[in-house]
């Protein structure tokens, strides 16, 4: 008789998949250990063959699944595997142990693995990290050992194990477990041909083959779990424009992506060079701008200036409320406050149109095909808008070290004017508060960080801590001079 033991943690709210917790909740973490235990026990269970769970922790948390348990005992992990798989060679003539976390194990691999130990020792389905997620033998082999476990070695050190006793081993197709957020993509698309792209700070960016996997992950407009669906509707939208990429599918969660996500077209090239592509930035955008599409189904900001100030207030509250604010930057940034709101917030819009709001150099493709991406903040709104935020140091010096000469503004603007009409007293307005709405999200994000929001991304922090410092704040002054009577 064969024998197979499901290898596991009993799963609770505290260790599950912590190595996602930036990416999911413990309850979704807890969701993703449990669907993968019971998809793994019951591929055992359909052989004509006896399984056994071993598992560490508390017997209670494995409830939700019936079938004989039995708990780990030993010093390490190899010590508790090499003990489940010796206790039951006591009764059984051939052993496969799996981990529970494996997400494309087959039947066939199960049969596979027990023929093959007709000819061979040992028989191990690698997985990618360097381990294995499955291993069966037919005979006492203390192949387990003096190995350090959760390291890229671990397979090539078993080996190595084998081939000391003068054993033989077998090795099947690379088996796959779930561990990181690549793990999960891979698992739901099925291929392993993905590559990470720019990540912002609410949304996660993949490359598969000629596709890119976006992935949302919070929303600054307020939407919730609604965010990437109307991202998506405003790129089908803007498809006749032809300066978005095609726009795929959208779900609004997978078999393993326990978030929203949509696909799209990849497009190859650059980001913008503020010194060679501010003409195809001016086409561009005016093409965007120029867009004759029903408005109503974007959100508007009927008044924008002062929509844009409730949301300074509500991005700078965070900061005013922070126990290691800087009493200078604050002083600053309420003397900016003072003078937009002075500036008049009730005028409403005059010549709407689609605006991005998100304009960095990274929101640009440039190549045989040019495009705009990123179109996590569309709204109703006005072109000068966008063209303040494309053109203030907020954004110019976001991912590169430019800061643009008023000389170099208005130059674009000519450019812009072949397409569309700019209102330059309201350009200038919206200058000002865009530099605001840089400087106050900033201010916002330093306080998430330091409560650990945004650790991975240190590039951020390093951009947040500039636009926060006096030097800084002391050169965007210029911008709001004019308002300061």
């Amino acid at each position: 008789m064969n024998r197979a033991i499901l290898f596991t943690k009993a799963p609770n709210l505290t260790n599950s998949k912590t190595r996602l917790k930036d990416f999911l909740s413990e309850k979704e973490r807890l969701d993703l250990m449990r669907k993968l235990i019971k998809k793994n026990y019951k591929l055992l269970n359909q052989q004509s063959i006896e399984s056994v769970i071993y598992f560490s922790g508390t017997e209670s948390d494995l409830d939700f699944i019936e079938g004989q348990k039995i708990s780990q005992y030993g010093k390490d992990l190899g010590e508790k595997m090499r003990n489940a798989i010796f206790d039951q060679l006591d009764n059984y003539k051939k052993v496969l142990l799996i981990g529970s976390d494996l997400e494309n194990l087959t039947e066939i691999q199960i049969e596979n693995a027990f023929e093959k130990l007709d000819k061979f020792d040992v028989v191990i389905a690698p997985s990618i990290d360097g381990g294995y997620g499955l291993i069966a033998m037919k005979e006492k082999l203390d192949i387990f050992s003096d190995i350090k476990y959760s390291t890229p070695n671990v397979l090539d050190d078993t080996i190595k194990k084998i081939e000391d006793l003068d054993k033989s081993y077998f090795l099947l197709n690379p088996i796959r477990d779930i561990d990181t957020i690549k793990d999960l993509i891979i698992a739901e698309f099925d291929d392993e041909n993905i590559t990470e792209l720019g990540n912002g700070e609410y949304n996660l960016n993949y490359k598969l083959n000629d596709m890119v996997i976006r992935i949302n992950l919070a929303s600054q407009m307020g939407l919730g779990e609604n965010q990437l669906k109307y991202e998506f509707d405003a790129l089908k939208t803007l498809g006749k424009s032809n300066v978005t990429p095609k726009i795929y599918d959208y779900y609004k969660n997978g078999k393993y992506l326990n978030k929203s996500f949509m696909t799209m077209e990849y497009v190859e090239g650059r980001p913008l060079n503020y010194d060679t592509d501010m003409d195809i930035a001016a086409k561009l955008l005016s093409t965007v701008h120029n867009l004759k599409v029903d408005f109503n189904k974007f959100i508007w900001a009927k008044k924008p200036f002062l929509s844009m100030y409730e949301e300074f207030q509500t991005m700078f509250f965070h900061y005013q409320n922070y126990i290691h604010k800087d009493p200078i930057v604050e002083s600053k940034i309420l003397k900016f406050l003072k003078i937009a709101r002075d500036s008049g917030l009730d005028s409403e819009i005059e010549n709407p149109c689609i605006i991005n709001t998100e304009l960095n150099n990274r929101n640009f493709i440039i190549g045989e095909k040019s495009v705009i991406i990123d179109w996590e903040k569309p709204i109703i709104g006005e072109c000068e808008q966008d063209l303040a935020h494309f053109l203030v140091p907020t954004t110019t010096n976001w991912k590169t070290d430019t800061i643009l000469s008023e000389e170099k503004m208005l130059s674009f603007l000519k450019i812009y004017e072949k397409y569309r009409e700019v209102d330059y007293d309201k350009f200038y307005k919206y200058l000002m508060f865009n530099s605001l709405r840089g400087v106050t999200w900033c201010s916002m994000a330093k306080v998430e960080y330091e409560q650990d929001r945004f650790l991975s991304n240190k590039d951020t922090l390093i951009k947040i801590n500039k636009f926060l410092s006096i030097e800084f704040l002391d050169m965007l002054e210029k911008f709001y001079r004019s308002y300061n009577g």
